[in-house]
C-alpha cells in the first residue's frame, strides 16, 4: 500500500498563459507527513483502491451524507428569505426581523475556517455529524418558534451548522479522484434542487398550506435528520490515531495556536456585524457601525496577520500564510465570493423587485422570485461538466467575462419584465457556473492535499465575507435610492392627478405595504389617482433597482480581472485521491498499520 502512495504535496503557481510551474515541498516535509500518518490516512492513486470501493455502502452513503448536509445548509436560508415579510407578520411585526438573515450569514462565515482547520487536525467524522445535529435542532426550534427572537436563535444554530454543511466542496473533493472533483460537486448541487433553485417556489407553496412557513422548517428537520444518520452510519474518514501516530491529542491541543483563533473569530465577527448594521439597523456614520468596522477591521486585517507572521511561541500557525501568496488559490477563493455575493444579494433583492415592479398572483410571485437562484444553481450544476471538458481556466474566464456585463445590463429597464428576466436568468446562470468551478479549483492549487481542510475553510470564509459585503452594499444602495426616488416621483404625480397634498404621506405609506390602499385610509383617493400612484411608485422602484444592478458591476468587474489569474490543473494528478472512508470494523488494525 505504501508503494502505491502518490503524493500531491506541491505548491502550484500561475505563470504566463495559464501554464503551471510545480514546486514540490521538500522530501523531508513530505516524509514527516507520511511518518505521522498511517497508510490509510494518506492520499493514493486510484489504482490502489479495491474495485468494489466506489459502489460500497460506506462510499455511497458518505456521498449521500454530503449531499443531504449541503441541502440542509442551503435550505435553512433559501427557504426562509423569500417569505420573511410573511413570517414577520405572523410573529411580529418586529424591527429585529433583519437579524434572521444577518446571524445566518455571520455564523456561517465564522465557522467555515474553524471546521476546516480543526478537522484537518482532529479528524472529520464527528465534526460533520455534530454539524447536521445542530442544524436539526435549529430547524425544530424554527418550526416551533412563537417570536422573532426565538426565530433568530434558530437561525444562529442553522448558520453555525451551515459552516459545516456548506464545506461540502472540499469534503467531497478529497473523496474522489482529482479528475472527477468537478462532476462530484455538480452532484451535490443537484441534491439541493428543492432547497436552492426551487426554494422560493416551495416556500411560497408552503404558505398556501396550514403549516405555512413552518412547513419549510419541518421539511429541513427531515433533511437534517437523514443527513445526520448517513454521516453516522457511513462516513468513516481517517481517525485521530490514523492522522497522528506519533502525537497525543494533548500535545496537539497545547501546540494549537489559540490566540490566532481568538483574533480571527473575534475580528471577523465584529467586522461583519458592522457591515450588516450599516444602513440597516444603524446609520453608516453611527458609533455602533464605525466602532465595529474599525475595531473588527483592526483585529482581523492588522493584529491577526502580524501575530501569525511573528509568532512568539513555538506553535503551529492557525492559518498557513503561504495561502495568501498562492495567486491561483486566492483568485479562485475571491471569485467564489463574488459568485456567492451575487447569489445571496439577489436572493434578497430580486424577490423584493418582483413584488414592487410587477402585477402577479401569489403563485406567480413565488415562481418569478426564484429565477435568480434557479439560474445560479443550474449554472453550478453545469459548471462541473464544463470544467471537466475544457479545464478550469478556459471555463472560468469566458463565463465570468460574460456574467458581469449581463447582470449589469438588467439595469436597462427593470419594468420590461421579459428583458429583465432574460438578463437575470442568463447572468445568474453564468456566474453560478463560474462560482462552482472556482470553488472546486481552489482545492487543487495547494502545497499539499493534507491541507485541503484549512484551504477549503479559508476559501469558504472568503466566500461568506464577500457575500456579507454584497448583501450590505445592495441593501444600502436600494434603501438610499428608494428614499430618493419615491419622494422624487410619487408626490408630484399624484398631486398633479388631484390628490390633496395632506394625503400624500398616507398614500406613500400605504404603497409601501403598511396598510390598505383605500379612500378611507387615503382621503381624496380615486381609482384614477390610485392607478397613477401605483404607476409612479413602480417607476420610482425601477429607478432604485436600476442603481442596484449597476452597482453589481463593482463585483462583476473585479471578477473579470481576477479570472485571468486562474491556472489550469496539473493533469498528472488526475488519478490521485486525497482521502477515503474505511470499514469501521477494521479501524483498530488500520490505526497501527505500518507502511
Amino acid at each position: 500500500m505504501a508503494d502505491e502512495h502518490k503524493s500531491t504535496a506541491e505548491h502550484i503557481e500561475s505563470t504566463k498563459s495559464g501554464q503551471l510551474e510545480l514546486h514540490a515541498i521538500s522530501g523531508t516535509e513530505q516524509q514527516a507527513y507520511d511518518d505521522e500518518r498511517a497508510p490509510e490516512a494518506r492520499g493514493r492513486d486510484v489504482s490502489a483502491f479495491e474495485k468494489n470501493y466506489w459502489l460500497s455502502p460506506r462510499f455511497l452513503g458518505s456521498m449521500a451524507a454530503i449531499g443531504l448536509g449541503f441541502c440542509g445548509g442551503t435550505g435553512g436560508y433559501a427557504l426562509i428569505a423569500p417569505v420573511l415579510s410573511d413570517i414577520n407578520n405572523d410573529l411580529g411585526p418586529s424591527p429585529n426581523i433583519t437579524w434572521v438573515g444577518i446571524v445566518y450569514v455571520l455564523c456561517e462565515a465564522v465557522v467555515f475556517l474553524l471546521v476546516g482547520r480543526l478537522s484537518d487536525i482532529l479528524g472529520r467524522r464527528w465534526f460533520f455529524i455534530i454539524g447536521s445535529l445542530i442544524s436539526l435542532v435549529g430547524s425544530i426550534v424554527g418550526a416551533t418558534a412563537q417570536s422573532i427572537t426565538t426565530l433568530i436563535g434558530a437561525e444562529v444554530l442553522i448558520g453555525i451548522a451551515a459552516g459545516f454543511q456548506i464545506s461540502f466542496f472540499w469534503v467531497i473533493s478529497e473523496m474522489v479522484p482529482m479528475k472527477w472533483r468537478y462532476l462530484a460537486n455538480s452532484y451535490a448541487y443537484i441534491v439541493t434542487i428543492p432547497t436552492n433553485p426551487l426554494a422560493a417556489k416551495i416556500a411560497f407553496t408552503f404558505q398556501r398550506t396550514p403549516l405555512k412557513w413552518r412547513g419549510s422548517f419541518w421539511f429541513m428537520t427531515g433533511v437534517n435528520a437523514l443527513s445526520a444518520l448517513c454521516w453516522y452510519l457511513f462516513y468513516h474518514p481517517p481517525t485521530f490515531k490514523m492522522l497522528h501516530r506519533k502525537k497525543m491529542a494533548k500535545e496537539l491541543l497545547l501546540r494549537f495556536e489559540w490566540i490566532g483563533l481568538v483574533l480571527y473569530t473575534g475580528g471577523l465577527t465584529v467586522f461583519l456585524l458592522g457591515m450588516n448594521w450599516g444602513g440597516a439597523l444603524y446609520p453608516w456614520g453611527s458609533s455602533h457601525v464605525v466602532g465595529a468596522l474599525v475595531g473588527g477591521g483592526l483585529c482581523l486585517f492588522v493584529l491577526f496577520p502580524l501575530w501569525e507572521i511573528y509568532l512568539p511561541f513555538d506553535v503551529d500557525p492557525f492559518l498557513p500564510l503561504y495561502l495568501f501568496t498562492n495567486l491561483t488559490y486566492q483568485a479562485c477563493s475571491w471569485l467564489t465570493g463574488i459568485g456567492a455575493g451575487a447569489y445571496y444579494g439577489f436572493s434578497l433583492i430580486w424577490p423584493q423587485a418582483v413584488q414592487s415592479l410587477y402585477t402577479l398572483s401569489y403563485e406567480e410571485q413565488g415562481t418569478l422570485a426564484g429565477l435568480a437562484a434557479m439560474g445560479f444553481v443550474f449554472g453550478q450544476m453545469s459548471g462541473g461538466v464544463l470544467a471537466t471538458v475544457c479545464g478550469p481556466r478556459w471555463s472560468i474566464i469566458p463565463t465570468m467575462m460574460m456574467a458581469g456585463p449581463i447582470i449589469m445590463a438588467a439595469a436597462a429597464n427593470p419594468l420590461n419584465r421579459p428583458l429583465t428576466e432574460g438578463l437575470m436568468i442568463t447572468g445568474s446562470f453564468l456566474i453560478g457556473c463560474m462560482e462552482a468551478q472556482a470553488a472546486t479549483t481552489s482545492t487543487f492549487h495547494l502545497r499539499t492535499q493534507e491541507e485541503i481542510g484549512v484551504a477549503g475553510g479559508l476559501s469558504g470564509a472568503i466566500r461568506s465575507f464577500v457575500s456579507v459585503l454584497a448583501v450590505a452594499i445592495y441593501s444600502t444602495v436600494l434603501g438610499n435610492r428608494l428614499n430618493t426616488t419615491i419622494p422624487q416621483y410619487v408626490p408630484p404625480a399624484v398631486e398633479q392627478a388631484g390628490l390633496p397634498a395632506n394625503s400624500v404621506a398616507a398614500l406613500v405609506q400605504e404603497l409601501g405595504g403598511q396598510g390598505p390602499l383605500t379612500a378611507s385610509a387615503v382621503p381624496g383617493l380615486t381609482p384614477a389617482i390610485n392607478a397613477t400612484a401605483i404607476a409612479a411608485y413602480r417607476y420610482a422602484n425601477a429607478q432604485a433597482y436600476r442603481t442596484v444592478f449597476l452597482t453589481s458591476f463593482a463585483f462583476g468587474g473585479t471578477g473579470m480581472i481576477l479570472c485571468w489569474f486562474v491556472a489550469n490543473n496539473d493533469k498528472s494528478k488526475d488519478t490521485f485521491v486525497a482521502g477515503r472512508v474505511h470499514d469501521p470494523r477494521k479501524a483498530k488494525a488500520l490505526e497501527v498499520e505500518e507502511g
